[in-house]
This record gives structure tokens, C-alpha cells and sequence, in this order.
């Protein structure tokens, strides 16, 4: 594994790489796609449909990509692309968070070295499972594989690398969408993998636009809500569903974590007010909102109790944030990225975040 490369005023990474045992290497992806399985099923018994879904959690829909109207299509490809963020504690990694709707042009960014001191290392190839998910999706539905890469985040090499691999692709810019897919019904790609999200600031037309004329565009809205904090609170709160297996699975790889609505709560063997809980233990906890990138996040220990007990009241109040125990970190403050393509170990990233920088997303 590598490092990803930092940023201005980040803290240096090591200078050699960081190497983990074949044993400790696969638990990450297996405690990822465990976990990642626990949140798709716990986000699909919310309802139905997943525009009612979304409403079941509290999302905005705002924050999520245009839905494309196709119930299986989106239940199919939503764990398409995976990333889970580790925590590395005393008593082993924790998984802090997912990212389900990420681009899917990011395998770049990882990478194994061949060896070490003459020993030969082993890693996941992250364009190689990229592929072969791909590859199994055009099967399964039947599709072509010719694959328009849209948006930032691509580049001439990811072209290059799927059409090394057997496939059609281009890169695209969203604002010639959909003319430039050709006439529906005669499409010359079958799949559009976004390669950042079309939200916000960004035009969702041409999206829309395209979803209308038959792309299957990649990740689906339904990724973005598996990512949402509030559906990993659900599996550590807990589910009828859930066997034993599954609930020591997430007592010892998933801190405990909680949406911001009044209650009483289990912590620790007792019984709590959530709001009284949070406000009378600020140390242990990180208070961070659902989706990520909308809000400042807060670890209690690092911040003064009055900036604390209101950022806690404003959280309850607009019930759009989590509550998660803090992790400490066992040693070198880092953050383990695994990827996972249709359940496919793909590398790992990792990140040293600048000092004072929070660790968990």
C-alpha cells in the first residue's frame, strides 16, 4: 500500500511504505463488505421504493444524485463502488465511515509496491477489479461494453485501462450530455460512470437529461444514501434481523454510533439520554453530520464545552447528524481507505491527515 499523496501543510507520510500481514490486509475487506452488507440491507428495509427510502431516512433530496427510476437497476448497482475508512485502535481497525458514491475513477490513486527488501508483497489490483465489476454488470444485464467516462476525476489513462481490458470508452464532459451518447435506442455506451457527483453547484440536466435516453449512469442514486451517516447508525443501534454473529461483528469493528434524535439510548450497558449523554460526556464522542462535507466535525475532547453544547443542540434540533464514539488512534494517526468494486477487494488508500485535522469523515 502507498500512501495518497498529501496536500500543502499536510504531515509528512512516512518515508517507507506501510505493510500489513496478509491476515490483517484481508480482514479490512472483509469487515468492509460485511459491514457494507448490514448497511444495504438495514437502508433497504427502510421501504419500498428508494425515493421513499430516502425520506425514511431523513435525507435531503438535495444531496443525492436525480434517481433514475429504475427500482432493480438502482438495488443492483448500489455497492458497486466502495470505499470504508478505518481507524486503526488499540483493539484493532474500526470502520468510521463509507463512501458508496464516490467516482469511480479513483483507482489511480492506489497501489501496491512489488517488494520490500527484496520479499515480495502482495496487494489488490484496483483497475483490474474496476473491470472485471463492470464486466459482470454488462453480463448480468445484457449490456455492451462501452463505457463513457463523464465528468472530473477521469483521465486518458482510465480510457486507456478499460480499453486495455476489452472496452469501449471515452471521456465525456457533462455539458454535452446526452447528444454525444447518440440517438436513444442506438446509444454507443451502455454505462456512464460519473466521476463527480452532479450535485450541488453542477447543472443535473444533462444527467437527468441522460438517464432519459437509456444510460445506466454509475453510481446510482442509491449509493450516495448507503454512504449517509445516519444508515450506519441504524446497524450499530442495532436491527431485529441482525443475528449474533452480525451484532458481535459490529460491537467489535463499529464504534458505537447514533442519530441526533431525543431519546433514550444503550451505551455501555446502561440506559441514557441521548442529548444528556452527549453534553455530560463531550470526551468520548465525535459529532459529525450525516453527509459528508456539509458540516464542520467536532471531537468533543478538542473542543470547548460551549461551542460543544450548541453545536449538540443544533444537531437535535435539525436531526441531520450522528453521534459516534471517538477512536484513538493505536499509534501513527492514519486513516485505511479499502476500495471494494462489486464486492472485489481493490486496494487500499491511506491517508495522514495535517496535524489537528480529525481523522473520521
Amino acid at each position: 500500500m502507498t500512501a495518497k499523496p498529501g496536500r500543502s501543510g499536510d504531515r509528512p507520510p512516512p518515508t517507507g511504505p506501510l505493510v500489513l500481514s496478509r491476515q490483517s490486509y484481508d480482514e479490512l475487506f472483509e469487515v468492509a463488505a460485511q459491514l457494507l452488507a448490514l448497511v444495504r440491507r438495514a437502508v433497504l428495509a427502510l421501504a419500498p421504493t428508494w425515493p421513499e427510502r430516502l425520506v425514511a431516512l431523513g435525507a435531503d433530496p438535495a444531496d443525492q444524485l436525480p434517481h433514475s427510476g429504475l427500482e432493480t437497476t438502482e438495488t443492483d448497482c448500489c455497492t458497486l463502488l466502495s470505499g470504508a475508512d478505518f481507524v486503526v485502535g488499540e483493539a484493532g481497525p474500526w470502520l468510521v465511515g463509507l463512501d458508496t458514491g464516490g467516482a469511480l475513477g479513483v483507482p489511480r490513486e492506489s497501489g501496491v509496491l512489488p517488494e520490500q527488501d527484496g520479499e515480495p508483497l502482495f496487494g489488490h489490483d484496483p483497475q483490474a477489479a474496476r473491470a472485471e465489476a463492470l464486466a459482470d454488470l454488462c453480463a448480468r444485464t445484457g449490456l455492451p461494453c462501452a463505457v463513457a467516462l463523464i465528468g472530473p476525476g477521469f483521465t486518458l489513462d482510465d480510457a486507456h485501462d478499460l480499453r486495455q481490458r476489452g472496452f469501449t470508452a471515452d471521456l465525456l464532459d457533462p455539458d454535452r450530455l446526452p447528444g454525444a451518447l447518440g440517438r436513444p435506442g442506438e446509444l454507443r455506451y451502455a454505462l456512464g460512470l460519473l466521476g463527480a457527483r452532479q450535485s450541488g453547484g453542477t447543472d443535473p440536466a444533462p444527467v437527468r437529461h441522460a438517464q432519459r435516453a437509456g444510460l445506466l449512469l454509475l453510481p446510482p442514486f442509491s449509493s450516495g444514501l448507503l454512504a449517509d451517516k445516519r444508515a450506519l447508525a441504524l446497524v450499530s443501534e442495532g436491527l431485529p434481523w441482525m443475528t449474533r454473529g452480525e451484532r458481535a461483528l459490529v460491537e467489535r469493528r463499529l464504534p458505537w454510533t447514533r442519530i441526533t434524535l431525543a431519546g433514550r439510548t444503550g451505551w455501555h450497558g446502561t440506559e441514557q439520554q441521548l442529548p444528556d449523554l452527549l453534553l455530560a460526556h463531550r470526551e468520548r464522542f465525535i459529532l459529525k453530520r450525516a453527509v459528508s462535507g456539509t458540516g464542520p466535525v467536532l471531537v468533543g475532547h478538542e473542543t470547548d464545552n460551549r461551542t460543544w453544547t450548541a453545536a449538540v443542540r443544533r444537531a437535535f434540533e435539525q436531526a441531520d447528524s450522528v453521534v459516534q464514539e471517538y477512536v484513538r488512534p493505536a499509534a501513527s494517526p492514519l486513516v485505511l481507505r479499502t476500495l471494494l468494486f462489486g464486492n472485489r477487494p481493490a486496494g487500499c488508500r491511506i491517508r495522514y491527515p495535517a496535524p489537528g485535522a480529525v481523522l473520521a469523515r
